[in-house]
């Protein structure tokens, strides 16, 4: 993982740092595109907003859970724990059931 990226992940875990998470949320919003994409395609054009508009609403304590030392690629922990999420917030609008 990028040297940058890991100081991102580590001061916003342990001083809440504003500016180090509104800066991993700016690298990992490219990695939700194809999540975005896949389901407007399933769902249609107002269920891709909705994720859109609700992506970042639980970004923080997404980024709260993520654990370096386990060795996870940081793509693989954002398109699973976001597609679990994107299904629930989905289900929650009535998309799916």
């Amino acid at each position: 993982m990028d040297e940058q990226i890991t100081l991102w992940i580590t001061q916003f875990q342990k001083n809440k740092d504003a500016d180090a998470l509104g800066s991993l949320k700016a690298h990992c919003a490219s990695m939700l595109e194809p999540l975005f994409l896949e389901f407007t395609e399933k769902y249609g054009e107002e269920a891709g907003e909705l994720l859109r508009l609700k992506w970042d609403k639980r970004f923080f304590f997404i980024f709260s859970k993520y654990q370096l030392n386990v060795g996870l690629p940081l793509e693989s922990f954002v398109e699973n724990t976001y597609r679990f999420y994107f299904i629930q917030v989905l289900r929650k609008a009535g998309y799916t059931k």
